[in-house]
């Protein structure tokens, strides 16, 4: 294992020098510019290196928060009629959001369309199959006491329409414990059915991270993070 504890921004041929072993690495692209962090990535899944992101890692309460939503059947309906998605960030480091965003469209099969810019926030639109358009946001915020990692998720908001009644339509909110979720309640969102959920803080230390992922790592990169990092790409791509 080569954990790179550090800022993918610092001596790159360094880092370079030491991902022409065969070994399986260990990243952090909260740490580093999001072009430089992505060049990685790239690098590395073309390369067929291991890789294991401590952001990616840091994103799994949000994953499992936002499946477990829809573990009821009576639920998977909701997943059909997605228009919008929005993601609060801490700052304006955008990968892990990006993650996020790239791993929802994923499991839903969403074909990216366009990215969009309205002074900080970022817009990226995807598309179903059946050309129905889904909206999704990046807002960058700021924070007093900001997490040790640049640009962890704080909330999420998912809108489903399956009516013109409002009523009959649903909001989903996540948020994390240090952060009210009053802004994304804003908007009429109440006239809607609101899910809301609580996930977990994850602002472990590195080392921390880095015990989790070597406990539960199979020592290749995730399949699940493999498609993700292509989304990833394929959006920034067109920044």
């Amino acid at each position: 294992w080569l954990w790179w504890n550090g800022s993918l921004d610092e001596s790159p041929e360094i880092f370079e020098y030491f991902t022409n072993y065969g070994l399986r690495l260990i990243i952090d692209t909260a740490l580093g510019s999001p072009q430089r962090c992505l060049k990685v990535l790239d690098q590395l899944n073309n390369s067929n290196k291991a890789i294991n992101d401590l952001n990616w890692v840091r994103l799994k309460n949000w994953r499992e928060s936002l499946a477990m939503i829809f573990d009821p059947p009576s639920r998977r309906p909701i997943l059909d009629h997605i228009t919008d998605i929005d993601v609060d960030i801490e700052g304006e480091h955008i990968i892990q959001a990006l993650f996020l965003i790239s791993w929802i469209s994923d499991k839903l099969e969403w074909g990216f369309t366009k990215v969009d810019y309205y002074g900080e926030i970022i817009k990226i639109e995807f598309e179903r199959k059946n050309g129905e358009r889904i909206s999704t946001t990046i807002n960058p915020l700021p924070v007093g006491n900001p997490s040790i990692h640049p640009g962890q998720v704080i909330g999420l908001r998912l809108i489903s329409k399956v009516s013109s009644v409002q009523k009959n339509n649903t909001c989903i909110i996540l948020g994390c414990e240090s952060v009210e979720c009053m802004r994304l309640e804003a908007g009429g969102m109440a006239d809607m059915q609101l899910i809301e959920q609580v996930v977990p803080n994850s602002f472990s230390s590195s080392e921390s991270d880095v015990s989790k992922l070597l406990g539960s790592s199979r020592g290749s990169t995730s399949p699940l993070f493999e498609n993700t990092i292509k989304i990833a790409l394929q959006i920034f791509a067109n920044f």
